[in-house]
């Protein structure tokens, strides 16, 4: 388990703010959104972000929460040197 990215969505739930959450969808999309996290709940496949829209997020889905970047990124994956 990636505690450190677990930390970002379980700090998220509790003060219930806003925040950047980047993402994969099962077509290898890579999304971004602006919303809050209304729950997180253990389902069969591991756990499941639950977004106040509705939308439901597998946590191996997570690319970054905020300022944290899932253990599988290298933090660099996120900076530009246009």
């Amino acid at each position: 388990m990636d505690k450190p990215l677990l930390d970002a969505v379980t700090e998220a739930v509790q003060k219930k703010k806003f925040l950047k959450i980047q993402y994969v969808t099962d077509l290898n999309e890579y999304l971004t959104v602006t919303t809050m996290i209304k729950k997180v709940e253990e389902k069969e496949g591991g756990p499941v972000l639950e977004l106040v829209t509705g939308q439901e997020l597998a946590f191996d889905q997570l690319v970054k929460v905020g300022d944290v970047p899932a253990a599988k990124y290298n933090p660099r994956d996120f900076t530009c040197d246009c």
